[in-house]
């Protein structure tokens, strides 16, 4: 180990020690949202069944490549299936996060701000909430920010692990994966003769093989088995790979805009635009900014392909990546485009308090909210425990009571305990009961409209803005 790494380990000490403390305060936190499905489901497939399939049933089958999950299976295997270990096997993720962009950072930034810079980044909520979570996108963006940062160095090995390990987490890291694929022939091919560009791209499609192989392998055995990839005719997501019309697409252009600026990003982009007004003229005759915009382009038409074309994948995780781009983008404004040192600090100190308050933004009850991508949801999982508590005290049992995701399916995927119960499917014209949450995005407004009307509020419990009411149907 060299003395400018041990350096730079004993800078990112601090960040270590905060993440594990973060991981530990989270440790006891159920599986939610999608990690329900794409962590605990998979997992519990492959730790019960021993691994005796390579492939998943069609129930819980989402088309990706299931290695997440299997992941999971093993830590579990070797260490306990408990939600403590859970948690903790994101932790080296968060850990490779910190380090590869502190390394980003040091490419662009002087080392005078580069903690300050990163202290930006990893500020960002949807971020931060997906530490918080056992969540597939973690290893997502680590693998991201190498395949990134081995591109800038033109490190050929492990560009070519990182897009491995995009192509293995899910669908969506392949096309994370192709824009890495772009970036890298923009900034290291040389487009000097036909025939010498040819000879280029041969040479760099050896990086990209052994992915590609993975993948036709993989969906050929899963094709040939199965008969079908990536959804199924009775795929319970097959609604999201359903086309939008051309209504739906300029309405997802507007969800898209949205997404780039919640949650406290809106900061971001203000502090962006107010610094280059200025400086416009100058802006794009510098180098490193034309870099990190070329970065910030392919990642961003890359990802939001399927966020316009499709119904219903416009979640704000499917295009984390690029908020970090334009995180490293602003940062560089900050930093290198402000004359003034006490100026950068006024700035720095001003935006890192907008990207927190994102965190403490919860909308009406009637906007669905991405509650998986800020820290707001924490909240949610003491309020649901001293709720089912009173469900218990008064001798009411969880399968009459009806609720949705996050909330649905069977404990035991939930909170990992040995019970198969759960919580009856929401039905408000049988229900008795009704388990209801504004952290369930679920009910429609009728359906808020009419559970007010034909139930009694028994109980209520709130904080921060998140709450969990348990009503019983008025006779």
């Amino acid at each position: 180990m060299t003395k400018s790494v041990l350096k730079d380990i004993l800078r990112l000490l601090p960040f270590f020690i905060l993440f594990t403390i973060l991981i530990w305060l989270v440790s006891d936190n159920i599986f939610f949202w999608d990690t329900i499905q794409l962590a605990s489901l998979h997992a519990h497939y492959f730790y019960e069944n021993n691994f005796n399939s390579l492939l998943l049933p069609n129930t819980i089958d989402s088309g990706h490549i299931p290695v997440f999950g299997a992941f999971l299976a093993i830590i579990w295997q070797l260490f306990g299936k408990t939600l403590f270990v859970s948690h903790f096997a994101i932790l080296p993720f968060v850990f490779g996060i910190v380090w590869q962009a502190h390394l980003l950072l040091k490419e662009f930034i002087n080392k005078k701000y580069v903690i300050f810079a990163l202290i930006l980044f990893l500020a960002d909520s949807t971020l931060l909430a997906q530490f918080t979570l056992v969540s597939p996108d973690v290893p997502l963006v680590f693998f991201f920010l190498l395949a990134l940062n081995s591109v800038l160095k033109n490190r050929k090995l492990l560009l070519s692990i990182s897009i491995i390990g995009l192509f293995l987490i899910s669908m969506r890291g392949m096309m994370v994966a192709t824009a890495i694929l772009i970036i890298d022939i923009i900034f290291n091919v040389e487009f000097k003769s036909i025939k010498k560009t040819f000879l280029e791209l041969l040479k760099k499609s050896v990086i990209y093989l052994p992915a590609l192989t993975i993948f036709i392998l993989y969906n050929f055995y899963h094709y040939k088995i199965k008969g079908w990839v990536a959804y199924h005719e009775n795929s319970p997501w097959g609604v999201n790979f359903e086309f939008t019309s051309i209504s739906g697409f300029f309405r997802n252009i507007g969800i898209l805009i949205w997404r780039l600026i919640d949650f406290g990003r809106i900061f971001i982009w203000i502090t962006a635009i107010i610094i280059s007004i200025p400086i416009l003229k100058k802006l794009f005759k510098d180098l490193k900014i034309r870099k990190i915009l070329v970065v910030f382009i392919v990642t961003t038409i890359a990802l939001s392909v399927s966020f316009l074309m499709y119904k219903s994948l416009t979640g704000h995780r499917y295009i984390l990546p690029v908020y970090l781009i334009f995180s490293l983008l602003t940062s560089y404004l900050i930093f290198e485009k402000i004359k003034k040192t006490r100026l950068k600090y006024i700035v720095f100190s001003i935006l890192l308090v907008g990207m927190l308050s994102g965190n403490f933004w919860i909308y009406p009850e009637n906007i669905a909210q991405g509650w998986d991508s800020t820290l707001a949801h924490q909240h949610y999982y003491k309020l649901r425990i001293k709720m089912i508590d009173f469900m218990k005290e008064h001798k009411v049992d969880i399968s009459e009571t009806g609720s949705v995701f996050p909330n649905s399916g069977k404990l035991k995927y939930l909170d990992l305990s040995e019970s198969t119960k759960s919580f009856a499917e929401k039905d408000l014209n049988k229900n008795k009961y009704v388990f209801y949450s504004n952290v369930f995005n679920d009910f429609s407004d009728n359906e808020i409209n009419k559970l007010k009307q034909d139930f009694k509020l028994i109980k209520k419990n709130e904080s921060f803005g998140v709450f969990i009411s348990f009503y019983k149907k008025i006779k």
